[in-house]
């Protein structure tokens, strides 16, 4: 590789482990934050569980967008990494390594950390989302008593002018409002979901690619 193309691969590979970093270290926190807002906060009285389920949804999706950001930058990490014929293929953890100093035992642990707090946020809003089910805009009563159900009776029922369906019950027994419960938006609240985790398959699969890659053998010059 030439002196050029060496010092484009180091730049490249510098920003995406700076871009790594930011977006592991950044979640990492949001999440544990999050988890405790899903959970109802610190306070005595949890909200209504329309409302807690819509937070669920918001956790999800970031969580789910971040997991996309994070397979796709690693996965450009690796193939670049093995142009330069790098020893070590994971991204550097920028607070702690540079690509002159790396440490393989904080690397790994990293991608590790990242990992296990991407995949424990996927069950703490993943599992409190699943307990959803579709209202009327202003029915206390969900349209089925389930996840899957509730919303084929609501794509069956369509909606002719929104808001149409609530994610959860955002109206009480005494016909109050509950503020602090998303809309159902046909085809796209879910839909948003389906969309990242069509990015993450396809982040995966680059990733896949990128590992058996190997760089091209160098010119022999005189």
């Amino acid at each position: 590789m030439s002196g050029r193309g060496l010092t484009l691969c180091l730049s490249y590979t510098r920003t995406i482990a700076e871009l790594w970093t930011w977006i592991g270290n950044l979640f990492i926190p949001l999440a544990i934050g999050w988890a405790v807002y899903v959970r109802g906060g610190l306070t005595d009285k949890p909200p209504p569980e329309g409302v807690l389920v819509s937070r669920a949804y918001w956790g999800l999706l970031v969580t789910l967008i971040v997991a996309a950001a994070l397979m796709w930058t690693l996965a450009f990490y690796v193939q670049i990494a093995k142009r330069k014929n790098a020893l070590l293929l994971v991204p550097p953890n920028t607070t702690f390594e540079d690509e002159a100093v790396r440490s393989r035992i904080i690397s790994w642990a990293t991608v590790c950390a990242f990992a296990l707090a991407v995949s424990l946020a996927l069950i703490v809003f993943g599992v409190r989302y699943g307990e959803s089910q579709i209202h009327r805009w202003d029915d206390p009563l969900a349209l089925q008593g389930d996840f899957l159900g509730s919303r084929t009776k609501a794509y069956a029922l369509g909606c002719p002018k929104q808001p149409c369906f609530a994610i959860g019950q955002r109206i009480d027994g005494a016909n109050s409002p509950i503020f602090g419960v998303n809309e159902y938006i046909l085809y796209v609240s879910d839909g948003g979901l389906v969309v990242v985790v069509l990015l993450i398959v396809a982040g995966g699969v680059a990733l896949i690619r990128a590992n058996p890659y190997q760089p091209p053998p160098a010119l022999f010059e005189l």
